[in-house]
């Protein structure tokens, strides 16, 4: 939200300056299922910020709004102007906690209830910190309603784009680049695209290994340990028979590491030097007996 920031009165806690703890009177408590009613505190610049001409708030032309996401009985926003962090909480219903302030009381907007639990929402505070210091404050790239946005996401309610459209167009018209909650929606989406790959890939060696033939017993006759050195540095071991075949061993491989195709690669021993590529052929009969130290070699 743009304008000259006043110091901000006593009632106000700097979200920074303690472990996610709201400020007295603003205990969060527990939820059980379905979250707190969280709704959104939204402010219109004061008639004396409309008509001051040297004021940032007059020099944008309308649609310039203040807001504070409203949860458990507190207020939370973002501001500038000081040091540590700029995430603050205070009573509802006056901008910054602010009387006689830059912005006056404009609607409350219903966002329904949060998706998470008291916990988790002291943790999304925690985490939204280290992002809004009070020095990365900016009119149109980091501000107030920035910083909703983002904890709306956290809560699992949707913020309402009108609010800050204009500070994203100027944005836009300035050059500045992809909007900051835009930016961490990527990677947000980034780092989900790759916990959900890493899901996937655990899935599909369960599903690979299922289909194994049981591994011999430790004091078989004829058991051979057999570690494989995989692509992804990950080191294998399995006792197999010296009637097993090379390409028990490559299906072994195949079953933990994604990174292999099943008969795109071939195995290979350094001492003595020896490559087994016939999936056919008994490890007897190739040779492996005992133990056997074995390396990927893609074809």
């Amino acid at each position: 939200s743009p304008g000259t920031q006043r110091p901000l009165p006593k009632e106000v806690k700097n979200m920074g300056n303690s472990d996610s703890t709201p400020a007295a009177g603003g205990k969060l408590p527990a939820t059980g299922g379905m979250g707190p009613v969280v709704k959104l505190n939204v402010y219109k610049p004061a008639p004396q910020q409309q008509t001051a001409g040297t004021n940032t708030v007059s020099q944008v032309p309308g649609g310039v709004y203040h807001s504070g996401v409203v949860i458990n009985g507190r207020e939370y926003t973002f501001g500038g102007g000081g040091g540590g962090c700029g995430i603050v909480d205070h009573a509802p219903g006056l901008a910054y906690g602010q009387k006689g302030g830059s912005w006056i009381y404009y609607q409350t907007v219903e966002l329904g209830n949060a998706k998470i639990n008291s916990s988790e929402i002291q943790k999304a505070l925690s985490d939204l910190r280290p992002l809004f210091p009070s020095s990365s404050y900016n009119l149109m790239k980091k501000n107030c309603n920035h910083f909703c946005e983002l904890f709306c996401m956290k809560l699992g309610v949707t913020y309402p784009s009108w609010v800050n459209r204009l500070a994203k167009m100027g944005n836009t018209f300035q050059g500045g680049g992809m909007d900051f909650v835009d930016q961490h929606k990527a990677k947000i989406k980034a780092e989900e695209k790759k916990r959900n790959q890493k899901i996937a890939e655990k899935k599909e060696l369960a599903s690979r290994q299922s289909a194994l033939k049981a591994e011999a017993k430790d004091g078989a006759a004829g058991a051979v340990l057999v570690q494989v050195n995989c692509p992804s540095g990950s080191k294998v071991r399995r006792r197999f028979l010296e009637t097993d075949t090379i390409g028990d061993i490559m299906e072994f491989v195949y079953a933990n590491d994604t990174a292999v195709k099943r008969k795109g690669f071939e195995l290979v021993q350094r001492m003595p030097h020896m490559t087994f590529s016939n999936h056919a052929v008994t490890l007897g009969a190739a040779g492996i007996k005992g133990r056997a130290n074995l390396f990927i070699r893609k074809l």
